[in-house]
């Protein structure tokens, strides 16, 4: 089955489905009449993509609101529409491209006009018409691979390489599409990088101590600016016209410093890149205008060492006026394991912070400090299948007693199996970044672990498009969450669910389960540090030779150790428990994780809501590759709705408008707060709109669709609120 995006016919509707099999994502174009897609020339597109199609239509109707880029055939812009207006154009030659989950080019002659409503967008002919549509996945993976030593310089010449993957070194390539996949980088004896990755010529060089901390501090920053790493006393960043910044000594001072940069010249990218392909009106232009004078044409046309001399220039206070959070930070333990990891960070375009040995012994110092009340009652708990809660975060009172999700049959050093020891938690510093990540031993208190197995797989197999989930009960007593998340599952109408349910299980059912090809394999049930407890016994997940769920979500008690073994199995994540769970709580949990998980949000995005939204939710983390994502974003990219009110009324309410990062929509894309009139394009993510709305406004603009709300400090879904 091809990894390209095809063209089929959607069940109910008239026109084509789009159907990314990799992404598993859907967009519908729609038609009066059916219609017979014949192939056509990919090349004719301007802009890359992976399929063509020719359909013939009098109107063209898209299913929601989607951004359109309307440009000549050369993909010169000519005019932008991204809220609701009606435009007529006249007879000529068109290239539209739709800011769609799938990435999608019409080519077109002729008169078109074009309406745009808050519900959807068409596009109407004189007359039949020709159209030529052009689809390309947001999927990207390293085209080749890099053999490296075990030796920082060898590491040097490696990350060197990786900005072979960059498609432009114009400020363009602050899109996430502009970025390409580094390659991997495996160990071996001696260093050996392929033919053909020939890194840009930008006159930019980066020199650090031949220290593995130095190097994996500078990587994302060295691929973003196509610089060649080379070895040296101190940290510094020079180009040619002698361009000189010092990044510091001490590996602290380094992070920070290559952080600030890296910030600094994203962010004037993304501004400077308003004078060429995507002109759109950006609020941090205006904002930085208010600052700091730039001639941003002259900018746009500069070399890379012209437009980082001039960017060293801009005044910090002008940096943190335009700056949001990053998405993510990667915090590494420098040996020579985590060089494999670095295509994967680089691509993400994550800050990496080393742990050095002081951080480590003063870990050591804070993690009973820092383990919240879910691990430390976990660490001390009573025995006994019935226990009270004793004022840790999954209830706040110890009346009536709550059911766990393990049998009671542990005892003494038995019963901490399955998770880490005391000693194997690792705390990570709090960080201006939306999510946090780790490499190396141990597992964090709070983020995600990275396993290294998640990335051998990283381009899954092509699906029919069909979101498929395996829910497993192996108790009775816990099918109150089997049965809700049942029905969160299939609770999608733009998206096609598989959803398979099963209870009491053996385990040769299980092992078999868990090979069988799942977006998501969701266990209810009791695992201990012996496996998943089944009707005739236990699995251990250690035994098993592979496992294909994308997302595996393994809700029992102490699950870490079992979620890591389907991980080094051929899972891509899995979100475990790091202590027992109250059935309550963890069904809280479970349904939340489901609905987010379903609604498009990442792995890790989730755990975070999860765990400042939920009862109980700082007991979890995600092993694997925390970016997967198992649906795809009704509009693009999924988003948080903060809302403050004193009153459930009709009367203004202040809402913020949040975005979390996805695939095809990381960092550098441009969002526009559509809820709100009359706002310009924010650079993605974090807060992106904010302004003041009725309830019948909001309820209006959400219709029927099931958001994530957070309303005065509370999670609630939209449809329970309205």
């Amino acid at each position: 089955m091809t990894l390209h995006p095809r063209f089929e016919s959607p069940d109910d509707e008239t026109g084509i489905d789009i159907v990314d099999p990799v992404e598993t994502r859907h967009f519908l174009l729609l038609t009066d009449e059916s219609v017979d897609p014949t192939p056509a020339d990919t090349d004719a597109f301007t802009f890359p993509v992976d399929t063509a199609c020719r359909i013939s239509a009098g109107r063209l109707r898209l299913p929601y609101m989607v951004p359109a880029d309307v440009r000549t055939p050369d993909g010169d812009p000519l005019l932008s529409v991204d809220s609701p207006t009606t435009r007529e154009l006249s007879d000529d030659d068109y290239l539209v491209e739709l800011h769609s989950p799938i990435k999608v080019y019409l080519r077109v002659s002729g008169r078109v006009r074009i309406d745009v409503t808050p519900e959807r967008v068409t596009f109407e002919f004189e007359e039949e018409t020709t159209v030529e549509v052009g689809a390309r996945s947001y999927h990207s993976a390293p085209a080749a691979t890099i053999t490296v030593p075990d030796d920082p310089e060898a590491t040097m010449d490696a990350v060197s390489a990786f900005s072979s993957a960059l498609k432009t070194t114009s400020p363009e390539r602050a899109w996430p599409t502009l970025r390409g996949h580094p390659p991997r980088v495996e160990r071996g004896d001696e260093l050996s990088i392929p033919s053909g990755l020939e890194a840009p010529e930008t006159g930019v060089q980066i020199t650090v101590p031949s220290e593995y901390w130095a190097v994996y501090t500078v990587a994302p920053l060295a691929y973003y600016l196509g610089a060649t790493v080379v070895p040296g006393d101190r940290a510094a960043v020079t180009a040619t016209g002698g361009v000189t910044h010092h990044l510091g000594e001490e590996p602290a001072a380094v992070a920070d410093a290559t952080a600030a940069l890296l910030k600094r010249v994203f962010f004037l990218d993304c501004v400077t890149r308003t004078e060429g392909l995507y002109p759109d009106d950006l609020h941090e232009r205006e904002v930085l205008e208010a600052h700091v004078e730039l001639d941003f044409a002259d900018l746009y046309e500069a070399s890379p060492a012209e437009r980082l001399r001039a960017y060293l220039s801009v005044p910090d206070d002008a940096i943190e006026a335009i700056a949001s959070p990053w998405h993510r930070v990667t915090h590494v333990q420098p040996d020579a394991e985590a060089v494999e990891f670095l295509p994967y960070l680089v691509n993400d375009l994550s800050l990496v912070r080393p742990k050095t040995e002081r951080d480590v012994s003063s870990n050591q110092r804070e993690v009973p400090d820092q383990l919240d009340g879910a691990l430390d009652s976990f660490l001390r708990r009573p025995s006994g299948r019935e226990r009270t809660a004793t004022g840790d975060d999954s209830l706040q009172s110890a009346d009536p007693p709550h059911l766990l999700r393990n049998d009671g049959a542990e005892d003494g050093t038995d019963a901490t199996r399955g998770v880490p020891t005391l000693d194997e938690y690792v705390t990570l510093p709090e960080v201006d970044a939306l999510e946090q990540a780790w490499v190396g031993d141990g597992t964090p208190v709070r983020g995600t672990k990275l396993v290294r197995e998640a990335f051998d797989h990283e381009t899954p197999e092509p699906s029919d498009g069909t979101v498929d989930v395996a829910v497993v009960c192996n108790d009775d007593q816990m099918r109150e969450e089997l049965d809700s998340v049942d029905e969160i599952y299939g609770s999608r109408d733009d998206v096609p669910v598989s959803v398979t349910s099963e209870s009491g299980v053996s385990t040769a059912e299980l092992r078999d389960l868990l090979a069988e090809d799942h977006d998501v394999f969701h266990f209810v049930g009791h695992i201990d540090g012996r496996g998943f407890q089944c009707s005739d016994g236990v699995l251990d997940a250690a035994t098993l030779d592979e496992t294909n769920a994308t997302v595996a979500l393994l809700n029992g008690c102490r699950s870490h150790d079992q979620g890591v073994e389907l991980v080094k199995a051929g899972a891509n994540a899995a979100v475990v428990s790091l202590s027992d769970l109250y059935n309550s709580g963890a069904v809280e949990v479970g349904e939340t994780l489901a609905r987010l998980l379903h609604h498009g949000f990442n792995a890790s995005s989730a755990m975070k809501i999860i765990r400042k939204y939920t009862s109980i939710g700082s007991r979890y983390v995600v092993v694997g590759d925390s970016s997967v994502v198992i649906a795809p974003c009704k509009g693009g990219i999924p988003t948080l709705f903060h809302i403050s009110r004193k009153y459930k009324c009709d009367s203004e309410m202040s809402v913020t408008v949040r975005a979390y990062p996805t695939h095809g929509y990381g960092i550098g894309t441009n969002l526009k707060p559509t809820f709100f009139d009359d706002q310009p394009y924010h650079i993605a993510l974090g807060e992106y709109g904010n302004g003041t709305a009725t309830l019948g406004a909001l309820q209006e603009w959400i219709e029927n669709d099931q958001e994530p709300l957070i309303v005065d400090g509370e999670l609630i879904w939209s449809d329970n609120w309205f």
